[in-house]
């Protein structure tokens, strides 16, 4: 057996983004961490979260939404979330307290005084995209939302930006770049929703909630000198629930960061999970992972809140490219759920490569789509089959649930509920001590028996199930049994239309007692085998099979179905007199039936085969019709009573070679991990490994991966696969599958305890390495067997009049025979269509595999008549047009030629010149091709001529000459087509009139602007425009004072004299600092070309600063308020009496405070305007 390959996994769907477990961050700022190793992504809002958040981050126990106005915390009490803590000592799971109930907490930060409309644009796009189809409303759904590892604010206050990422010690931190001349004075930021907010001793910012604390540690701030990060001092400042920063001098000419960095410290005991069930594969060897997942919305208002946790977990996939590493190996995530419990069963990819999804649902908001079979839930009775864990409880009862998702993951493209008014798809609570059910009739035996179930499609894309159900009135048309046979639960079978909108047969399996089917396959005929356990006594079973009577307490069934599903074939029951439970079931290329199951009896080991002597699990391989065992045996330790593993995924490939997937360990039961001591529970110990193992060592809570030769001769390959140490790896539930090249994709639930040590080999692919979530995380992980097995890759469709077409097939080398196949001299095949192979040909590939084996494969090409086509003549375009959509008949065919890509045509693409672009349709109808040519011509060459000043007293019209090409149009105010210029009115103001002149040309329109200045009239007491003094009208600002200028009409150059003996201004719009108090007469002198304007400006009267410090409220309209010449903008005003307790307080101070209420006497005001100019003093108050 040859190992190549192993590709690693490990994949974090819940609220895992940012690791909690670290200490304080150092000293030093943290860079940015890498984009593709940063874990935090920053994702865009297209309508799955509800309220005002335009991105939204995952958090640990929560999420952080960011809105235009600040941000939004919104965290779960991560004790309510725990999962997998095993039972106890006892075997017994603990029970959370209150399970219908769950704590939360949110609060905001708001931006106060900022612009409540800034620019948010993610920065460093993540490479995949992110599908969200929650709840039935297809205008909720989104797709193809982006994630960014970099979020920015821009425009926040003036000069002020703010910058949210991920830093290098993997902590949210978020900076404020204040450009030059920026006033950091005005970041305030307000928390609201908290239980308590204070500053620590190392000047640290503590947010306390009701389920954990939040630090935003003590703030840094620097400036770039000279290629150099120089420290600024700085510290919070906390007023109330507002802080602001508290900064050291620095040079205001440079920009200025300051940045706090936040740590969920209080959260590290968090348990929120991310559950691994389910694992497939497509042709191309990508890899799709499924789990059960919890998110939370936007809160709907701060504070401590309590919820019944009726938003339970979602379905999560994620597709991994596994050729490449990091970031770039996910291809999407999509999410799938309504306002209750999901969880996906099993996953297959149909022929179309779409991902079909088996789960079960507790939502009556699933998504389902339009014309879908079942589009209503069904209801039933509340069922936690998870030891009361709340977010796997089916508050309104549990359907079954098929949905079909587009290969890029981004279109829902078919989902139904399957049910009826009981529980469907999902087994009751599992076992306790000593039995074989947990409940009265139960098979459930592993952990994660609960969420069995499988499903397959055949070549038409046909959807095939395998699950259980409790319904009286589960739907059976067409059906073998079409009523409920008893007991707690009946196995049932069904298959659906590919566009899930016809339950095309469906029928119950099972007898007086309970039921539970797990596996199928389909065979050639469309017949279905179908695989599982059953309690009942009289379980359908046929005469002549190898086993048609029930022996022991819990047996596995076989039964093969007619296409039809109206008739069992053949069915027989497999097992002792002991527990026995077939999980998986396969088929060989001759229809014979392989079957993985566990046993608690003697399952024989037949004579020569590879066998372990009281082998809890076994291997059983029986004719098409059931009558034969042709063999038998089991594996194991040999050295328990319980099965060592639950069953995870088996193959049996083109060679009759066996592949096995399964774990054990604690999560499936502690047990005693001592091998001195007799066990009787789950443990991977002891089970053999071969000497080229992956892992040769287990601690008794791992993956057990095998491959057995043909006929079962020999144990080929056998390793484990976990980490030493945590809780175990496990699967929570579902199927996992081997592809028929011996390769295994498994899902995982693993690194439970928040642990990162699931190992991976040396050069092995990863998307993560790290776990980011605070205990259990989806892993996954896929391993090449290397065997050698025939690919001739995907059907297709020739045209009957098409040339030979080249036979390629993986590997190369092999041999190639079927209707039409012909070898060319000097290697290799073809195959050529011809009118007599009209239809459906099957040709075969066959190449040489391990030993004496021959792989073969068979393709199905079909030969199509010839069918005429139309395309949608294109006009001729500009280079510089757009794209243009091309049209053609009959629909479904593909576009090539200059400039196209799919079916869109792009003259920049294709270039200036005549182009003949070619359509070709080839499928079931038929084939056909088509042309079309495109002219795509040069954009023409134009300029409207040189700018014109005029001076004021030039009004008269004027015809614009210089342009080129002549014969163009004009447009613009103040311009007639023919370019006519008439001066418009500026009420002596001028102004500046852009003229644009377009040109025509073979199609090809161009344009060029040019510009006419109409300079502005001398004029004198010009407004200044500026904002009034609310506080002293009289002033235009109080010393120190500083004024910005704009001149009448930007466009010249400038000399502003100040009126204050100070040095001129030569730029277009100065500031000026006025230090003292007075009144200054403003100048300004103004060139347009040779046209000199002079502006004089009102006078700017600057005053000073007077605080009165005593007032005189008697009454008789004199000195009765407090009314001090502070500044110009809005104050904020506290009053203190001796003792310190502050009497009065305003954030916007109106001079109406005359002492009410208090006695005469001394008091102590602070004042502080938004500019952060501060005053302090004393004021008497005398009546």
């Amino acid at each position: 057996m040859l190992l190549s390959t192993v590709r690693f996994f490990c994949a974090g769907f819940l609220l895992a983004a940012i690791p909690i477990s670290y200490g304080l961050a150092n000293p030093i700022k943290p860079g940015a961490v890498a984009p593709e190793t940063a874990s935090l992504e920053f994702v865009e809002n297209k309508g799955q979260w509800d309220g005002p958040a335009r991105y939204a981050a995952a958090l640990p126990s929560g999420r952080l939404f960011l809105t235009p106005t600040g941000f939004t915390y919104s965290f779960l009490d991560p004790k309510a979330l725990g999962h997998h803590a095993g039972k106890n000592e006892a075997g017994v799971a603990p029970k959370p307290s209150n399970p219908d109930e769950l704590r939360g907490h949110a609060y905001t930060v708001t931006f106060e005084g900022a612009n409540p409309a800034p620019t948010m644009a993610g920065e460093q796009g993540t490479p995949a995209p992110y599908n969200y189809f929650r709840g039935k409303d297809p205008k909720r759904w989104a797709s193809n939302a982006r994630g960014f590892r970099r979020l920015r604010y821009t425009n926040l206050y003036p000069g002020i930006e703010a910058v949210l990422y991920e830093n290098a010690a993997q902590k949210l931190e978020y900076d404020f770049e204040v450009a030059p001349g920026g006033k950091p004075a005005v970041i305030r930021m307000r928390y609201t929703g908290l239980d308590k907010l204070s500053l620590t001793s190392d000047g640290s910012l503590l947010a306390q909630t009701s389920v954990g604390d939040v630090t935003e540690q003590a703030p840094k701030a620097w400036q770039e000198i000279n290629g150099q990060r120089v420290a600024v001092p700085c510290a919070f400042e906390l007023q109330g629930n507002t802080i602001s920063f508290r900064l050291g001098k620095y040079d205001r000419r440079r920009a200025l960061t300051i940045d706090p960095t936040v740590i969920f410290s209080s959260f590290t005991g968090s348990q929120a999970d991310n559950w691994g069930f389910t694992a497939t594969y497509d042709a191309q060897g990508n890899m799709y992972s499924g789990g059960a997942v919890f998110d939370s919305g936007f809160p709907i208002s701060p504070g401590a809140f309590r919820t019944t946790f009726s938003g339970g977990t979602d379905v999560g996939i994620i597709k991994y490219n596994t050729a490449v590493s990091g970031s770039a190996a996910r291809l999407y995530a999509t999410y799938v759920g309504g306002n209750s419990a999901e969880v996906p069963h099993s996953m297959v990819v149909n022929p179309q490569g779409e991902l079909v999804i088996l789960g079960s649902t507790g939502s009556n908001n699933f998504p389902v789509t339009a014309g879908a079979y079942d589009i209503t839930h069904n209801g039933g009775p509340q069922i936690n089959p998870d030891n009361d864990y709340e977010p796997l409880k089916y508050h309104n009862g549990a359907d079954l649930f098929i949905a079909k998702l587009s290969a890029n993951g981004t279109t829902l493209l078919g989902s139904t509920y399957v049910g009826g008014s009981g529980t469907d798809g999902v087994v009751s609570v599992f076992t306790a001590g000593g039995t074989v059910d947990g409940l009265p009739g139960s098979p459930v035996v592993n952990y994660g028996d609960q969420f069995r179930g499988d499903v397959t499609t055949d070549g038409d894309g046909n959807i095939y199930v395998a699950s259980v159900t409790s319904s009286p009135n589960f739907p059976t048309p067409n059906g073998y049994r079409t009523s409920f046979q008893g007991g707690s639960f009946d196995a049932v079978v069904l298959k659906l239309s590919a566009d899930v909108r016809s339950l095309l047969w469906s029928t119950y399996l099972g007898g007086a007692n309970s039921d539970a089917a797990y596996s199928l396959q389909v065979d050639a005929t469309h017949g279905v085998y179908v695989a599982g356990g059953t309690l009942s006594t009289n379980f359908p079973t046929t005469t002549g099979t190898a086993q048609p009577t029930f022996r022991g307490i819990l047996d596995g069934f076989i039964t093969h179905l007619s296409s039809t599903g109206s008739s069992v074939l053949q069915s027989s029951y497999i097992g002792t007199t002991a527990y026995d439970q077939a999980f998986f079931v396969q088929l060989d290329a001759a229809s014979n039936v392989y079957l993985l199951g566990q046993t608690q009896g003697n399952i024989p080991i037949s004579p020569g085969l590879y066998g372990a002597p009281n082998g809890r699990q076994f291997i059983q391989k029986l004719d098409p019709a059931l009558s034969n065992t042709l063999y038998s045996t089991r594996f194991g330790s040999g050295s328990t009573l319980f099965p060592d593993i639950s069953l995870s995924a088996f193959l049996v490939d083109d060679c009759e070679r066996i592949y096995i997937s399964g774990w054990g360990g604690r999560v499936n039961d502690p047990g005693v991990d001592d091998p001195t001591i007799p066990r009787n529970f789950s443990s991977t110990l002891g089970l053999p490994v071969t000497a080229n193992a992956i892992q040769g060592n287990t601690d008794g809570s791992d993956f057990y991966l095998a491959q057995f030769r043909p006929g079962m001769t020999a144990l080929e390959y056998a390793t484990f696969y976990g980490e030493q140490g945590g809780r175990g790896e496990h699967v929570d539930g579902g199927t996992s599958r081997f592809d028929k090249k011996g390769v295994i994709y498994q899902a995982v639930c693993g690194g439970c305890g928040g642990t990162s040590a699931f190992p991976i080999p040396p050069g092995a692919n990863t998307y993560s390495a790290t776990n980011r979530a605070n205990n259990c995380n989806n892993a996954a992980f896929k391993i090449d067997f290397g065997i050698i097995v025939a690919d001739p890759g995907p059907s297709r469709y020739v045209c009957v009049n098409s040339a030979p077409l080249a036979l390629t097939g993986s590997p190369a080398g092999g041999t190639w025979t079927g209707p039409g196949v012909t070898a060319i001299p000097g290697g290799g095949y073809q195959f050529t269509p011809v009118p007599a192979r009209l239809g459906v040909n099957i040709l075969t590939y066959s190449v040489a595999s391990t030993g004496t084996c021959v792989s073969t494969r068979p393709l199905k090409i079909t030969v199509t008549p010839e069918r005429p086509v139309a395309i949608t003549p294109v006009p001729p375009k500009c280079v510089t047009s757009g794209s243009v959509n091309m049209v053609a008949t009959p629909a479904g065919g593909t576009f090539s030629g200059p400039g196209i890509s799919g079916n869109v045509f792009n003259p920049a693409t294709a270039g200036i010149g005549t182009h003949t672009l070619v359509y070709l349709v080839s499928d079931t109808l038929g084939c056909g091709v088509g042309t079309q040519t495109v002219v795509v011509s040069q954009l023409p060459q134009v300029q409207a001529g040189p700018d014109t000043t005029l001076c004021a007293d030039q009004t008269n019209p004027f015809q614009l000459r210089g342009m080129t090409p002549a014969g163009g149009t004009w447009s613009g105010t103040g311009v007639t087509p023919s370019g006519l210029f008439t001066p418009p009115n500026t009420n002596n103001r001028g102004g500046i009139f852009s003229l644009t002149y377009n040109y025509t040309s073979n199609s090809c329109t161009n344009s060029d602007t040019r510009t006419v200045l109409l300079a502005p009239t001398s004029a004198a007491n010009v407004s200044l425009n500026l904002p009034e003094c609310a506080a002293s009208p009289r002033y235009t600002g109080l010393a120190p004072f500083t004024c910005q200028f704009e001149p009448i009409l930007p466009g010249g150059s400038y000399d502003w004299d100040f009126g204050d003996g100070s040095p001129h201004s030569t730029e277009i719009s100065p500031s000026h600092l006025y230090e003292n108090s007075g009144t200054y007469n403003v100048r300004l002198v103004a060139r347009y070309a040779g046209c000199v304007v002079e502006t004089a400006f009102a006078p700017v009267v600057v005053g000073d600063i007077l605080v009165p410090n005593i007032i005189t409220p008697n009454g008789d309209s004199l000195n009765d308020s407090f009314k001090p010449r502070f500044s110009c903008k809005p104050t904020r005003l506290q009053v203190f009496n001796r003792w310190g307790t502050m009497v009065f307080e305003t954030k916007e101070y109106h001079n109406n405070w005359g002492g009410q209420g208090l006695p005469n006497g001394i008091y102590y005001y602070l004042l502080r305007d938004t500019d952060n100019r501060r005053a302090k003093g004393w004021v008497e108050i005398t009546r």
